[in-house]
């Protein structure tokens, strides 16, 4: 079972495509470039509040963009720009955006595909730059966790996309506050809650920023006077509204401001705002994990779950704070009693991994269905895994791993109807059900789920559930292969090396080989080494021949003949360059072999 990411607000970002080039010299969104353009190279560059996309184009060209959920990613198509260089993956792990991936989409047409891979739908500006560069801007909002085990966002890192406003925010004065603003919690040591927590009827901090995104102009003046009068939820609101910069410029400082006007009077959704706002460095301009703890304390002290959890949060992936797992576990344990979704789940891998807690299956199992019982995806989506993969006294049950997966997919999971065709496909349930599969394959593969689309090529390839169909074979591995798939880069090299239903394309071959290749799969290796090595072939392909079969090594038994009789076409110190090779290659992806 793998840890999976659980968002508590998974709602839609809007996005603002931004033109900053003159209209003359700027192509529409989405136009192609002209036909022999390319994407010369793909750069993440870090700023203080933002990461910078910059991608370098030969003709002007601007991006297909796209946001796709579950998991959340932001796509940018290239049309009409063939992929100089192999494909690769970026990582980045800072705020919410974990690492980007550059392939070759499409060969006929040409399409190159950015994709961006986050824990939360992202906002973003794409601006065509001086010198043939296209920058793609992407705000973040502090450091991504150390450990993957499940994270709440900060206000302001998702919108809801289905309001149909403007995004332009308006510039508004602050009404005068009487109160004083509420400082900083004392530094006394943490106590962790001796009971299970006991969530009052006040709405979090969490529901406030949703009902900040939601508010309209007609809303704002009497949410301000209300504020001014010392309503401590319109203060909060109007806060994290000036937090998220949506409806109201940006403004930290003021939202600070009205934050801490709230929580002296011990108003909890401002305790915990102000312990996300710490956490993210918004209050003075950095972190301050202490504060946050502070702040998280005082609200957990008053039965805030979100708190309680945010706190563990911190503790098991050692955000700010030296990570420690058993008083993780003893915040989780609370709020996950008092029926906090993301602590169960959180709670859940704890026992699964024996993380500050002795290994217990069972255990792991019965939160992740009080967590599935919340329609909790990675929770369902566990459950199904381990129904179909028993670890330590559990019993394989199809039937339950069948059910489980469809409730995932009733929520949107297009991992859960993946699962489905593979489980279809391969039988699990007693008998093979082509179309069965297909019908689940086809799904999720439509919406870019890359194992679904895998999956439905196979069927294409060997008309399983399908009309036999080359074509259609094709065209999903390289949707698939585009996404990172080595089986369908693998596949679909085959393909284009033998004509098998598609004319033979040796270019093409070696471009899907070597994707496969550079994700470290042998067998991709070995066949990448034996059409570079082939007749005739110049000394530098006959050097990167022998670099891929050293790779492949054992595990493909035929490539020490072939390496063999590489090495026989081969100077000295061109082999040397083979091994130096081979060297550069281990480093880079740390020797790892599929």
């Amino acid at each position: 079972m793998t840890s999976r990411l659980f968002l508590r607000i998974a709602c839609a970002l809007s996005c603002t495509l931004t033109m900053c080039a003159q209209q003359s010299q700027s192509p529409v969104p989405g136009q192609a470039a002209a036909s022999g353009a390319a994407v010369r190279s793909v750069e993440v560059a870090s700023q203080a509040d933002r990461i910078v996309v910059k991608v370098a184009v030969s003709a002007p060209v601007v991006p297909r963009t796209e946001q796709v959920q579950n998991p959340d990613r932001l796509i940018l198509d290239f049309a009409g720009c063939e992929l100089k260089g192999a494909n690769r993956h970026i990582p980045v792990n800072r705020g919410p955006i974990k690492e980007l991936r550059v392939a070759q989409f499409s060969v006929q047409p040409p399409v190159t595909r950015v994709v961006v891979e986050s824990r939360a739908p992202l906002k973003f500006e794409v601006k065509p730059a001086a010198g043939g560069f296209v920058e793609i801007e992407i705000p973040v909002t502090g450091e991504a966790p150390m450990v993957s085990v499940s994270t709440r966002p900060a206000p302001g890192n998702a919108r809801d996309a289905d309001r149909g406003r403007e995004n332009t925010p308006v510039e508004r004065p602050h009404p005068a506050l009487a109160a004083t603003p509420s400082a900083p919690p004392t530094s006394a040591p943490l106590r962790v809650p001796a009971k299970t927590l006991r969530p009052g009827s006040q709405p979090g901090a969490y529901a406030l920023m949703a009902k900040a995104k939601a508010l309209t102009l007609a809303e704002l003046q009497p949410l301000e006077e209300k504020a001014a009068s010392g309503d401590p939820e319109a203060q909060t609101t109007l806060g994290l509204a000036y937090h998220s910069g949506f409806l109201l410029k940006k403004d930290d400082k003021e939202a600070v401001r009205l934050l801490q006007q709230a929580a002296g009077r011990n108003y909890v959704a401002a305790e915990e705002a102000m312990g996300i706002l710490s956490e993210a460095g918004d209050v003075d301009g950095s972190a301050a994990p202490q504060d946050a703890l502070r702040w998280y304390a005082k609200a957990a002290e008053q039965g805030s779950l979100d708190a309680a959890t945010n706190i563990g949060l911190m503790y098991i992936n050692g955000k700010g704070v030296p990570r420690d797992s058993e008083k993780a576990l003893l915040w989780f344990l609370r709020a996950a009693e008092g029926g906090d979704s993301s602590a169960q789940y959180d709670l859940a891998l704890m026992y699964e991994r024996g993380d500050g807690v002795t290994q217990d299956y069972n255990e792991a199992v019965r939160w992740l269905k009080a967590a599935a019982e919340q329609s909790v995806i990675p929770a369902i989506l566990d459950l199904g895994d381990l129904a179909l993969h028993p670890q330590g006294s559990l019993k394989q049950d199809a039937e339950s791993a069948v059910r489980y997966y469809a409730k995932a997919s009733s929520l949107g999971s297009s991992e859960a109807e993946a699962m489905l065709g593979n489980i279809h496909a391969n039988g699990i349930l007693g008998k093979k059900d082509y179309d069965e599969s297909v019908k689940w394959y086809r799904k999720a593969a439509e919406v870019g789920q890359p194992d679904a689309q895998f999956g439905l090529a196979v069927r294409y390839a060997l008309g399983q559930g399908v009309a036999v169909d080359a074509d259609a074979a094709r065209r999903w591995f390289e949707a698939a292969a585009a996404q990172g798939h080595d089986g369908a880069q693998y596949d679909v090299a085959t393909m284009y090396e033998e004509g098998r239903g598609i004319p033979a394309d040796r270019e093409k071959a070696l471009h899907y080989y070597q994707m496969a290749a550079e994700q470290g799969m042998a067998k991709a290796q070995y066949r990448l080494g034996l059409m570079l090595a082939k007749g005739g072939a110049a000394s530098s392909d006959r050097v990167a021949a022998c670099t891929w079969l050293m790779l492949a090594g054992d595990a493909v038994k035929e490539s020490a003949a072939a390496l063999s009789d590489v090495r026989k076409t081969l100077s000295a110190p061109e082999i040397a360059e083979a091994e130096r090779g081979v060297d550069r290659w281990r480093v880079a992806h740390g020797g790892g072999k599929k």
